[in-house]
């Protein structure tokens, strides 16, 4: 696979596509990790919460991949101990810088004080970006008041069915980079994407599935994104993406389809 990159920071080039590790056995995250990078796939997104960078770290190893090959996003868990579970982070990863760190949520003592010690990672290149997940419009206000350095990026669920729209205003607003994770849904919500008659139309215009023109909309729309896949067979299919374009008259179709989340 050839994936493209998005630049998200000064110099800092993230590929469009990304494949998450969460919620999953360690074993399992071993095998995604390992039929990704088998494919050509470079981006690999992973968190504290998740428990398994070290796992992660085995896959990238094992794969025989430079270390400056791959692009790792990681998270820390909150506004709280920000120092040491970065370094737990690098430490995990058997790594001395990360790609780009994330805030995984809002939550914690004091969020402005953990994005300066972000931005003092960020200033010493141990984190080539930064950013946040999970963080609404009153999430942020706060940061960028204090900031020296913006969010470069802010993670946040985001599919073509269903989308925070006041976060994505704000982020165009402020030049900040949206990545979409759970692009196709979440099992028991966020849409039912496989059976949408009007994705499916788009879809067989284009001969690709319901899934590609998902992923496809958001990376239209100037976004990056996470997704998740165990099998190398579904991985390599959802991220063909970039042998069709969707249409003017498409993508005004998909943008109406979105269930906006308050």
């Amino acid at each position: 696979m050839d994936i493209p990159t998005k630049e998200i920071a000064p110099g800092v080039h993230m590929p469009v596509l990304s494949i998450g590790t969460g919620g999953l056995e360690s074993n399992e995250s071993l095998q995604i990790t390992a039929n990704w990078l088998g494919l050509g796939g470079r981006g690999i997104d992973t968190a504290t919460v998740y428990k398994n960078q070290d796992i992660v770290k085995k896959a990238i190893s094992n794969a025989g991949v430079k270390r400056e090959d791959v692009f790792i996003t990681t998270k820390i868990p909150g506004c709280s101990n920000a120092t040491q579970n970065i370094e737990n982070c690098l430490k995990q990863l058997g790594t001395d810088y990360i790609d780009l760190l994330l805030i995984h949520f809002p939550s914690g003592d004091d969020c402005v004080s953990t994005w300066k010690t972000m931005e003092d990672y960020y200033q010493k290149g141990k984190a080539k970006a930064i950013g946040v997940s999970n963080f609404e419009t009153k999430d942020l206000l706060p940061l960028l008041k204090a900031a020296s350095v913006k969010p470069h990026v802010n993670q946040i669920e985001f599919n073509i069915l269903e989308r925070d729209e006041d976060a994505f205003r704000f982020a165009t607003a402020h030049n900040i980079t949206i990545e979409a994770y759970s692009p196709l849904g979440r099992s028991g919500h966020s849409g039912d994407i496989r059976g949408n008659a009007v994705i499916k139309e788009v879809a067989a215009n284009h001969k690709v599935s319901t899934y590609q023109v998902a992923l496809k909309w958001i990376l239209q729309h100037g976004h990056v994104l996470t997704f998740q896949s165990a099998s190398q067979v579904h991985q390599k299919e959802d991220a063909d993406v970039f042998g069709f374009t969707l249409t003017q008259d498409e993508m005004s179709k998909l943008d109406q389809l979105t269930a906006v989340l308050v």
